[in-house]
């Protein structure tokens, strides 16, 4: 196969609901606000330059002109130590060349893991999907103009993944970036029955989400690992979880134990990986957590309810958003953690408060109402 440009792009949905633009003021919410001040009142560059305006003028001398240049010399400081610690935390930079790059994407048949591998592969790297569905039409024109192989491949079944792994390394080369993103739909049920709601999760259906949501990773990892750490440039993990691992909202004891398991999973790999005798392993694999708030996609789709005021706070996600903070990372050679929206990088903080403080963020929020009866399936 031959990397060729095209204009053909991998739809992302099927259901025309989930492509209906937003009116203008939903864009307004407090990430617009924050992205403001950031880049404004909080960013040292913007208040230096106020303070050579003042300088200009000659009242460098003034209190105002003094407190302003603390007040530079302060975020600058700031800005340093936070880059330091991200430097010491994750690791120096690997050398990220998109032509040499082989990702694996599990889920990439739909939502945020089909915008990825349409983005990868416009950077010129060559991507292998492995979804439980086979490829489309669509697909197929794409596999005739890029380096795509879709391999129809049940995630949660270790044979299955290792003879698709088999079959992407004859084909592409050996992998060095895992995107680990395949999810299961929620099933939306609680643990407690009521008079509303007689029907509850059964040990089944949790077995169900936990197999796919959770033990697909570690089938992955078993199979992926020692390409990825042979890998001469270097490689990228990059585990899909979710802020409700954290948030654990009534009616997704499932699902929110599975996101909290898989992202136990990747903190383990990456100490694993730091203290791995071999100290370069460290350097040259790099790990990425991302974990977001609900994202425009069929997996939540028509499934939740929230106050009105709720999108101001934690708005809706654009899979294609996401998609370019993860390429953006990848691409830098970088690792870490990226939560979105702005709610949810204050996850450590709301972990912190006192428990009166924490439910009235819940009932605030509405979050343990947002899964209505009329969206429960078996």
């Amino acid at each position: 196969m031959v990397t060729a440009p095209s204009t053909s792009k991998l739809p992302t949905s099927s259901s025309p609901t989930l492509g209906q633009p937003k009116p203008w003021y939903r864009y307004v919410n407090l990430d617009l606000l924050v992205r403001i001040l950031v880049n404004s009142v909080f960013h040292p560059y913007i208040i230096f330059i106020f303070y050579l305006t003042q300088a200009a003028l000659h009242v460098h001398r003034e209190p105002l002109a003094y407190y302003t240049l603390c007040y530079a010399a302060l975020l600058g400081v700031l800005e340093i130590g936070a880059n330091i610690n991200h430097r010491l935390t994750y690791g120096k930079h690997r050398e990220v060349k998109w032509e040499k790059e082989v990702v694996i994407i599990t889920g990439g048949g739909s939502g945020l893991g089909r915008v990825l591998a349409e983005m990868i592969m416009r950077k010129g790297g060559k991507v292998a999907i492995l979804d439980v569905k086979g490829a489309d039409e669509v697909a197929e024109d794409a596999m005739e103009r890029w380096d795509l192989v879709w391999e129809k491949c049940d995630v949660a079944k270790e044979s299955e993944v290792k003879e698709a792994v088999d079959r992407i390394v004859d084909d592409l080369g050996a992998p060095t970036v895992l995107i680990n993103n395949a999810a299961s739909g929620i099933t939306g049920l609680p643990l407690l029955s009521s008079i509303t709601n007689p029907t509850v999760l059964s040990p089944a259906q949790a077995a169900k989400t936990l197999t796919i949501n959770t033990v697909s990773h570690f089938n992955t990892l078993s199979a992926l690992l020692p390409h990825l750490i042979k890998s001469p440039q270097g490689a990228h993990i990059v585990t899909i979880s979710s802020i409700l691992s954290h948030l654990a909202p009534a009616s997704l004891a499932d699902y929110t134990s599975s996101k909290s398991a898989i992202s136990s999973l990747h903190q383990t790999l990456q100490h694993e990986l730091r203290s791995h005798p071999d100290p370069s392993a460290f350097a040259r694999v790099k790990t990425l957590l991302v974990e977001t708030g609900q994202i425009k996609t069929q997996l939540f789709a028509d499934k939740t309810s929230l106050p009105s005021y709720a999108e101001f706070f934690g708005p809706v996600l654009e899979a294609k958003d996401i998609a370019k903070e993860i390429v953006k990372t990848i691409e830098r050679g970088d690792g870490g953690i990226l939560r979105m929206p702005f709610y949810a990088k204050c996850m450590p903080i709301y972990s912190l408060l006192p428990g009166t403080a924490q439910a009235l963020v819940r009932w605030f929020s509405g979050i343990d109402r947002a899964i209505g009866a009329g969206s429960k399936t078996s």
